[in-house]
């Protein structure tokens, strides 16, 4: 469905199921232990954030990804990641794209001096229920106040990626990683 399938996408589980998931029909995964107030331990983060690096980097190696035309994608938690990863390390990515969650302040804190060069793109659901529209809203005016590169879109959807946004991630990705090579 990305770019007719001209790229190679690579997705790493969450490290911890998630007991009493409200649907019962599929199991549901987090990236982070979490506290007696369920908010992540002290230093998680950047244990996560590592381990996605470190993954990425053997992933590159083992399926032969051209590192140069590389992009970084995250849905909810792995949005919440995907921010931090981009913006910190932003020279590794073509671009970064954040779907349906939100620009934690642990990564604004951590912006590497070249992020506003990375292209950014932000999707989130007007309806969405669990990462409400207005803590997409305010990691725009977060992202546009630092003067990002950033295309911001919202969609008539919940907590979901609907098909209006896939066409547009897509079509995003595809200008990113293959507009060289589009008579391919």
């Amino acid at each position: 469905m990305l770019a007719d399938g001209k790229l190679q996408v690579i997705c790493p589980q969450a490290e911890f199921r998630l007991e009493g998931a409200p649907y019962s029909y599929a199991p549901m995964f987090t990236w982070m232990k979490r506290g007696p107030n369920d908010r992540p331990i002290d230093g998680e983060l950047e244990r996560v954030a590592g381990s996605l690096s470190t993954f990425i980097d053997e992933a590159c190696e083992r399926y032969d990804v051209d590192t140069d035309r590389l992009a970084l994608m995250g849905f909810s938690q792995g949005g919440f990641l995907a921010y931090r990863l981009a913006l910190s390390e932003p020279h590794r990515w073509q671009g970064a794209a954040m779907l349906s969650t939100w620009l934690s302040d642990d990564a604004a804190d951590d912006v590497h001096p070249d992020a506003a060069d990375l292209p950014l793109l932000v999707q989130h659901g007007t309806n969405d229920p669990l990462v409400e529209i207005d803590r997409g809203r305010n990691s725009r005016d977060r992202l546009q106040a630092m003067n990002m590169n950033l295309d911001y879109r919202e969609y008539a959807m919940q907590h979901e990626i609907g098909r209006q946004s896939m066409h547009d991630l897509s079509a995003w990705l595809t200008e990113r990683l293959l507009s060289e090579r589009s008579g391919d």
